[in-house]
């Protein structure tokens, strides 16, 4: 019985971990202002939202909940109760370990993306919440899933959605 050369371990081991990091950034990005659309039922299907967690995703961007609100190097508490949504600017993104604690009840995290202030690479590794389901990525330019897929890192365990908008 041959035991395998060292270059054959040496390619199963790069291959392997090569897998591992395709399959680690294997997620699709929803367009969320068409998932959202009461004829979407072909968008919700793809990308496995059924309709009470389009219900669920739209009271949270839309209607009023206990929230944290970042500007700058400052956050800010609104509501009463545990915060279930967070507003950030993409440029402060990694100053969301500082609050780890009031992150725990989090489920979306709004993410303001803006083309004045455009971070080459989104990192959602500094996102520490057990409850975190959706991260929705706005930006104030056209932007579109193949250009966030491109950016974004560490986005296990969540589903990312994006919006174009005006408003920042």
């Amino acid at each position: 019985m041959r035991r395998p050369s060292n270059f054959l371990i040496i390619i199963a081991f790069i291959l392997g971990n090569l897998l591992v990091a395709n399959a680690q950034q294997n997620y699709t990005i929803t367009d969320f202002n068409k998932l959202i659309e009461n004829n979407s039922t072909k968008t919700r299907s793809q990308q496995n939202f059924d309709s009470e967690e389009i219900e669920k995703l739209q009271n949270l961007v839309f209607e009023l909940n206990p929230m944290l609100i970042f500007k700058g190097n400052e956050h800010k508490k609104m509501g009463e109760g545990d915060a279930q949504l967070v507003i950030i600017e993409s440029s402060n993104l990694s100053q969301l370990h500082s609050i780890s604690n009031e992150m725990q009840s989090v489920v979306l995290i709004l993410i303001k993306h803006s083309s004045i202030n455009n971070p080459s690479m989104l990192d959602l590794n500094s996102i520490k919440s057990s409850s975190l389901k959706y991260v929705l990525i706005e930006c104030d330019f056209e932007c579109s899933a193949a250009n966030l897929q491109n950016i974004l890192k560490n986005t296990s365990n969540v589903k990312v959605l994006y919006r174009i908008t005006s408003e920042q």
